[in-house]
């Protein structure tokens, strides 16, 4: 019996374990030089190994001889290699012309006493080229293509690129690009990117935006462009939309408020909602998706991030005042989650029919219904029935057998309902009392990176206190909330 003639499904398993053979046997590493010589200049050159290979560099390698077999095996490897395509920006303008491209040499070059070479141009958008003519001439291989991440791009040019890429790859399912993308393409580009009811392909389910801070010359090239939003045009559909996530803060024209207003017209079938890292996207604009997608969304993180350690971007009102809490417990299908609004109070653990799991996080400005006049006491009372009702959740989650851990990060402290511990700086609140508070502390695990994800600066120690002696301390104006 021959090896074709076994079932599909088995002969594709037997082909991925050879490339897991493949991969784990060969070379996964790369050479370098230590400088570039200049003309008419000997300079002594030492190799060293860059570093470890990309992830699609070992899988390409580790099928080159099973795509040198037969037409089947050829047409499994491609489609194995070109099932994920991550598109960098190449980090520099040059490479080494001595060190050859085909990596099972390697062994030889190591054999090399005195390496020399010679720095040679390389454009930088070479690769993201070289696929958009790839896919253009060969059309059969973008069948293949399920996830497209691209990163390191933010010039006119390469999201034309990009867009040429994302257009004729009609079977993608996951894509993340930059936010320049929403700048500067067209209606007709994001149709076919988002590819709903376009009678061809299938539509995109999970979709990534990207944002950071450009070099004077990308920044002025971005802020000159006139496009019109595309977001604006009604055939530009999100309805088949999964998961939408958008990361990194920049100056120049980035996602705002109303661009996510735009996007909850149609963006009705979400799960997963993330928007990390960013400033310029206040609960408003959140909310909008949120309550676009109030039946279907089980994952939601809203984290405005800063520089500055633990304290987050204010991250906004509500016009409508309405009550936030009530709208987020009332979320049928949420069972993660991770926000921050500008108001928190019991409630938000009120209903006890929610499916929440895991670690949940709630950053807060303020309590509800609190304002600059409310009495110490009435703050530290509603504090406590937001505490009480948050246990009253976990209690209730755990009679169902399920695992939930909440904390609350707010004025300065980080909150453990459960454990009825309070993580902070209280130094000040030592020197009010003269002393007589704490009675008891500990040195805590925890820290201002705990909220920020910001490591390597100088946080400083924090101790951790009873929730009892908090508020005692909160009632005497010790600590101001």
């Amino acid at each position: 019996m021959h090896i074709n003639d076994l079932p599909a499904e088995l002969l594709n398993h037997i082909l991925f374990l050879a490339t897991k053979a493949n991969s784990e046997e060969g070379e996964s590493f790369t050479y370098g030089l230590s400088q570039a010589p200049l003309p008419l200049e000997k300079a002594k050159l030492t190799k060293y190994i860059r570093g470890p290979l990309s992830a699609e560099s070992l899988r390409w390698d580790a099928t080159a001889s099973i795509r040198q077999t037969c037409g089947r095996w050829h047409d499994w490897a491609l489609s194995y290699n070109l099932e994920h395509i991550f598109e960098r920006c190449w980090k520099g303008s040059e490479r080494w012309a001595e060190l050859t491209l085909d990596r099972s040499r390697y062994k030889y070059y190591e054999l090399i006493p005195t390496p020399s070479g010679y720095a040679v141009y390389r454009d930088p958008y070479g690769s993201l080229k070289h696929t958009d003519r790839l896919f253009k001439t060969v059309p059969s291989t973008s069948t293949n293509v399920r996830r497209l991440w691209f990163n390191g791009f933010y010039t006119a040019e390469t999201d034309k690129l990009i867009l040429s890429v994302i257009a004729n790859c009609d079977r993608i399912q996951t894509l993340s690009v930059p936010w320049t993308i929403l700048r500067r393409g067209t209606a007709d580009d994001w149709v076919d990117l988002l590819n709903v009811n376009t009678g061809h392909g299938t539509p995109l389910e999970s979709l990534e935006l990207q944002a950071t801070g450009l070099s004077r010359e990308q920044a002025a090239a971005l802020e000159n462009d006139d496009s019109p939003c595309p977001l604006d045009f009604a055939k530009v559909d999100f309805s088949a939309l999964k998961r939408l996530k958008i990361f990194g803060n920049t100056m120049h024209k980035p996602i705002c408020d109303s661009d996510l207003r735009a996007i909850a017209r149609t963006a009705t079938n979400l799960k997963c909602l993330d928007i990390t890292n960013l400033s310029t996207v206040s609960v408003a604009g959140m909310l909008a998706l949120v309550k676009a997608s109030h039946d279907t969304l089980q994952v939601l993180e809203h984290s405005p991030r800063s520089d500055d350690g633990f304290y987050h971007p204010y991250p906004g009102n509500l016009e409508t005042g309405e009550h936030i809490c009530e709208l987020l417990a009332s979320l049928p299908e949420m069972r993660d989650l991770s926000i921050s609004v500008p108001n928190m109070c019991g409630a938000l653990f009120a209903n006890h029919e929610v499916k929440w799991v895991g670690e949940c996080q709630v950053r807060t400005t303020d309590l509800c219904s609190c304002k600059t006049s409310t009495s110490a006491t009435i703050r530290a009372e509603k504090l406590r029935e937001a505490f009480d009702s948050a246990r009253d959740l976990i209690r209730a989650r755990r009679r169902m057998e399920h695992h939930l851990s909440i904390e609350i990060f707010f004025a300065g402290c980080i909150f453990e309902p459960a454990k009825k511990l309070v993580h902070g700086d209280f130094a000040l609140a030592e020197i009010s009392s003269n002393g007589r508070w704490p009675m008891h502390k500990q040195s805590s695990t925890k820290g201002p990176y705990g909220a920020s994800g910001v490591y390597e600066k100088e946080e400083g120690y924090w101790d951790v206190v009873s929730e009892e002696d908090y508020l005692y301390a909160v009632d005497r104006n010790w600590i101001a909330l």
